[in-house]
């Protein structure tokens, strides 16, 4: 990650109240129409980039505004494109890809001044057929009770070695179940786990509250490649930038509680790495799978 300017570092904290603030998006003209578009501010980023974890969620947000009450977020598959900067508004534009009585596609476009695409996504909504059986093997891995934990800026708040965003107070907390590489290699292996929870209550909208499930997953998708490589995160010249990102709805949750995100790197190849993560409730329930590919820079630790 890029090194953030002094005049950068008061501007990194971001509130809940901040992030939710940023999910409530205008629309500029019909919000039922075939093709309509949204306006949303940027979040505050020390590294003046916008954080693509708001992409997803706005993206989100935008498309779920113009489906059908009924209908819940099955899926979404993004592309980051090119870097949007946090000095202008996010302007959005949603396209009805198609509807039917139990299912939706919407596709979300950011559009620079120019028109040109800076991120797209593409989310499915769909009715929630409680009738039908359920069934996941997946389950959460050993780990300590998330109260135990300190968040990042209690864990790293005093590192100046830390870019600012890694090291302040979030609109989550964010609690890894080990420490994390960021500065000196940790023990080799290949997966982690991190604990999130909203630092305080969300609305009662299930369009808000998939939002933040996506914003949230573009934290710590692809940091188990640094454990892989034996490098560090937050050492001189490492960086991941973000090219895809998918998830997976399996049910509604309220990230008000605790949940658990276990994450893996599948492969990491030519600079390029792919990881995958579960998103556990805090009974345990398999409420959304995550998968990112990304550019990763691993130099060595001396």
């Amino acid at each position: 990650m890029d090194t953030a300017s002094p005049a950068a570092d008061a501007r990194a904290a971001v509130t809940l109240e901040e992030v939710l603030d940023l999910l409530d998006l205008s629309c500029t003209d019909d919000p039922a129409g075939r093709v309509s578009h949204w306006v949303g501010d940027p979040q505050r980023h020390p590294a003046d980039r916008i954080f693509g974890g708001l992409l997803l969620a706005q993206a989100l947000v935008a498309a779920g505004r113009g489906v059908r009450a009924d209908q819940r977020i099955v899926s979404l598959q993004a592309d980051f494109v090119g870097g949007v900067p946090t000095d202008r508004p996010l302007h959005w534009e949603v396209t009805v890809v198609s509807d039917a009585p139990s299912l939706a596609t919407r596709r979300s476009r950011l559009l620079d001044e120019a028109g040109e695409e800076l991120f797209g996504a593409v989310t499915r909504w769909a009715t929630v057929r409680a009738d039908l059986p359920s069934y996941s093997a997946a389950r959460p891995w050993p780990a300590p009770d998330p109260e135990t934990l300190p968040d990042l800026a209690d864990r790293f708040g005093a590192d100046e070695r830390i870019p600012p965003w890694w090291r302040l107070e979030r609109p989550v907390h964010f609690r890894h179940a080990v420490a994390p590489p960021y500065v000196t290699t940790a023990e080799p292996g290949d997966r982690q786990t991190t604990f999130l929870r909203a630092t305080g209550p969300l609305p009662d909208d299930p369009v808000v509250r998939a939002a933040m499930v996506a914003y949230v997953t573009d934290m710590s998708i692809l940091e188990p490649a640094f454990l892989a490589l034996g490098s560090a995160r937050h050492v001189p010249g490492a960086r991941i930038l973000s090219l895809t990102h998918a998830l997976t709805f399996h049910a509604e949750s309220d990230l008000g509680d605790w949940h658990q995100f276990d994450c893996r790197v599948e492969s990491v190849a030519h600079g390029r790495a792919h990881g995958a993560g579960d998103v556990f409730d805090s009974a345990g329930r398999h409420v959304a799978t995550a998968s990112q590919v990304g550019l990763v820079k691993a130099p060595t630790v001396s």
